[in-house]
Formats: structure tokens, C-alpha cells, sequence
């Protein structure tokens, strides 16, 4: 039987902020064995707590841990979700919605996929619907596509992507509600860029 003792594990307590472009704020703590055990971890936080505002608590955003100094977590954005239940809430008998999912690639390489999700105040037909929709991913594909993802994210949470969406289909229907529900980041630069490489 071996007399040699286990090397005791030190925990490190890691504060997280948020990105730059969403202000560089303290967000919560992580606790971790060592700085480079924290890189790519994820945390999910309530918007309201960056903008200290509670009409932002329904809707919940994704960080991912991409840098650690001196103590802290620096994160970049890793998608976002609208509570469903404040969108069914929003959802009522007489009212359509019309939710297109969208998967586009930001202008540095983020590939995306969107879940775009408008709610009218009274029923619209089947083809009206249909043509929304369209409507919806041309113009989402096309913002995304002249963004890089920082600014992309800004538009999104600051409400600007939502006045977008609703000047475009209030032109065809009247709504109650407008915006992108869901966003998940499906592959970084990074992991097209190692694929580039093994290819050749």
C-alpha cells in the first residue's frame, strides 16, 4: 500500500463578468481547482442583472468563459432565451404567431441559429403567415450576415432588432409582439478555422 499522500486539490474562487459590449459587469462567482478549468465553462444569468432593470428579467442570456486574469472570468456571449412563459402569457385565444428558426452567419464567422418569434393581436391566414415568415428570415439573414457578432448582440438586447422586426410586419398585421425569442451559437471562427486545417 502506498504512504504517498494525494496532492490536496486548492479551490479557487473566480469572479465572472460580463463581455465588454455588454458593459464588463460582475455577474456571479465561479468556483474552480485552477484558472485553465474555467475556460469554456458556461453560466446563464438574467439580462436584468447587467441592466438592472426587471422589465429585462424574463429574458436569460448564455455566457462562456473564454479568458481568465487576475482573479477573473472574462466571458463572451453564448446565445439567449426570452422565457416561454412570459411569451405565453403574451399568446392569446384570437392571436397567431408566426416563428421562423433561421441558422446565418454573422460577418466574423458565428454561425447562429435564430428562433425569430412575432405575435399578432388577432388571427391572420395561413398564407399571410407564410408570407411573414419569409419575410422575417430574408431580413434576419441579411442582418446578421452585415454584423459581427458583438454588434449583432447589442442590436438584439438593446431592443433595435426588435423595432426592426416590428416596423417590417406591421405593415401586414397587427402585433402585439416582436422579437428574437432564442439564439444558440451553433460553431465559432475557431472550430472552422481547425476544420480548414485537418482538411488539407
Amino acid at each position: 500500500m502506498s504512504t504517498r499522500k494525494k496532492r490536496e486539490r486548492v479551490e479557487l474562487w473566480l469572479e465572472v463578468t460580463s463581455p465588454s459590449y455588454l458593459g464588463e459587469k460582475p455577474v456571479g462567482n465561479i468556483l474552480v481547482y485552477s484558472e485553465q478549468e474555467a475556460i469554456g465553462r458556461t453560466l446563464e444569468i438574467l439580462y436584468s442583472d447587467i441592466t438592472e432593470d426587471p422589465s429585462h428579467s424574463y429574458t436569460k442570456i448564455k455566457l462562456r468563459v473564454v479568458e481568465v486574469s487576475g482573479g477573473v472570468a472574462k466571458t463572451s456571449y453564448w446565445g439567449h432565451e426570452v422565457s416561454r412563459d412570459y411569451l405565453r402569457s403574451i399568446l392569446r385565444r384570437g392571436s397567431s404567431k408566426v416563428e421562423p428558426i433561421i441558422d446565418a452567419t454573422t460577418k466574423d464567422g458565428y454561425l447562429l441559429r435564430l428562433r425569430v418569434t412575432l405575435i399578432t393581436r388577432e388571427k391572420i391566414s395561413s398564407n399571410k403567415s407564410t408570407f411573414i415568415h419569409h419575410l422575417l428570415t430574408d431580413m434576419m439573414k441579411e442582418k446578421v450576415s452585415s454584423m459581427k457578432l458583438h454588434q449583432l448582440v447589442q442590436d438584439m438586447l438593446s431592443g433595435k432588432t426588435e423595432s426592426d422586426i416590428f416596423n417590417l410586419a406591421k405593415k401586414h398585421a397587427r402585433i402585439k409582439y416582436a422579437g428574437v425569442s432564442k439564439v444558440k451559437i451553433l460553431q465559432t471562427p475557431e472550430v472552422k478555422k481547425e476544420e480548414v486545417a485537418a482538411a488539407t
